[in-house]
């Protein structure tokens, strides 16, 4: 493979087959001549490096019962080389783990059954291709196996509001659509009587309708639709009708970095008639189509972490009360998870004319509020020269604030310059310090100059004439 002889004991063979195996050996070569053969090695394949995929990026629970959880999840951000092959799905009641699923889940939800009403369990999903199983990611908090509860809404259009005419011998039909959790039960009722012996009620699970046939006068009257959650039961206190709240006013992004981001938002206008419990904080990848509901807080704000660097994301809040969730407040444009980089700037506007007076022989400190993004770091200089950590000058640079300490000396005056840098920049420091504050973004330097301490000695008593 190789035409001349090579000094280290390494080499990088290139130009192979992909998915074909090489056996290689190795002879030495001196001024005597060449050397015995080596071993011949074992077969090798080449080809790319395989890995076992990372593990999801998000994993909720988008529904619950008094029996079952269900699941949700996105792919992982790598599939380590290979094809994901489905997903494992493990749950824990306490301390101990144990696998749900007895074959490989294709699809990226589930729903797993056979719960204890009202414990709480763990959940994680974990990716599965040609390599192994790869790391596993758990939901926010434990989830309750319960049922939600969802009061009962009725979808009409307009014409069931109309009057209708029927001529005698006619027929009409009316129906509604409902929704609700548990799903609730529906009666029809006539205002005035009883339904007639031709009326046909049609009921399934979030649809009923009202049929009468061969219509006489006899069946005049108002029909209400009435839909409840099947058992009665008696409240203790009075019942408020209640509607839902206004969406939050406003949602704004506070804050990124490379693995997370700040939300925050306004309350709505109006609470819809009773207290604000939550907020519903949901999110999807840039091009998705699935909303995931990724944590219930009380706050205005909340942080969104363990989020893929780089990718971008679409974030939305909701009000909810008792009667349910507003409609979502959505960020505007899909958010970058990237820290953002802002040049380091410093606050000079405490040191007027740049001039700080000292007496002698005493221990004075200079503080510049600093800010930027990474957060910069902070270098002294003296005459020149790099100051270090001594008795007589000690700095203690911080993320905000550069301080250095000097104990001055008896009649001298001395140039203290402050520069920091950004913490990704190799720039070093220029020869020319003239002109003040100099600012330069090409290395995203900054300077204070011409800091003087003026030093006088005390004035010697004049003798007397």
């Amino acid at each position: 493979m190789t035409k001349k002889p090579i000094i280290e004991c390494a080499h990088k063979v290139l130009n192979l087959t992909n998915d074909m195996e090489y056996e290689f050996r190795v002879m030495a070569v001196n001024d005597a001549g060449v050397g015995t053969l080596s071993n011949i090695s074992i077969p090798i394949k080449a080809s790319e490096p395989k890995d076992i995929p990372c593990a999801p990026s998000v994993v909720c629970v988008s529904d619950s019962t008094n029996t079952s959880i269900s699941l949700e999840w996105s792919k992982p951000a790598d599939d380590g080389g290979m094809e994901i092959l489905g997903y494992n799905v493990e749950m824990a009641k306490g301390e101990e783990w144990q696998r749900v699923n007895k074959e490989l889940l294709v699809g990226t939800n589930y729903t797993v059954k056979g719960l204890q009403t009202g414990a709480e369990y763990m959940f994680r999903v974990a990716a599965v291709n040609h390599v192994g199983q790869g790391e596993e990611k758990e939901i926010p908090e434990p989830a309750q196996a319960v049922d939600r509860l969802a009061a009962p809404q009725v979808d009409i259009d307009a014409t069931f509001k109309q009057t209708h005419i029927i001529k005698a011998g006619g027929s009409v039909c009316l129906d509604v659509c409902f929704r609700g959790k548990p799903t609730p039960t529906a009666t029809w009722v006539k205002e005035e009587g009883e339904l007639g012996a031709m009326s046909e009620i049609v009921t399934t699970e979030g649809y009923s309708s009202l049929s009468l046939e061969n219509c006489s006068r006899n069946d005049t009257g108002k029909y209400t639709n009435q839909h409840g959650v099947g058992e009665a039961f008696e409240f203790n206190e009075p019942v408020i009708a209640t509607a839902e709240p206004a969406s939050p006013k406003r949602l704004d992004i506070l804050d990124t970095t490379d693995s997370s981001v700040t939300l925050g938002w306004l309350k709505p206008e109006h609470d819809g008639g009773s207290r604000i419990q939550g907020y519903v904080i949901e999110a999807k990848p840039k091009g998705g189509d699935k909303w995931m509901v990724v944590t219930t807080t009380k706050n205005l704000t909340y942080v969104v972490d363990k989020l893929n660097k780089g990718d971008e994301y679409d974030f939305r809040v909701k009000a909810r009360n008792e009667s349910g969730c507003s409609k979502a407040k959505e960020t505007l444009a899909p958010v970058l998870v990237k820290e953002p980089h802002i040049e380091p700037t410093a606050d000079l506007s405490e040191i007027t004319n740049q001039l700080i007076t000292c007496r002698s022989g005493s221990t004075c400190t200079i503080d510049v509020p600093i800010s930027g993004r990474p957060a910069p770091k902070v270098s002294w200089k003296l005459e020149e020269m790099k100051l270090r950590n001594s008795d007589r000058v000690y700095s203690t640079p911080s993320e905000s604030t550069g301080s250095v300490q000097c104990k001055t000396d008896f009649g001298k005056i001395v140039r203290v310059i402050l520069y920091h840098v950004n913490c990704n920049s190799n720039s070093t420091f220029p020869n020319d310090c003239m002109g003040g504050i100099r600012e330069s973004s090409k290395n995203s330097l900054y300077f204070l100059n011409r800091f003087f301490f003026f030093l006088s000695a005390p004035q010697s008593p004049q003798k007397p004439n």
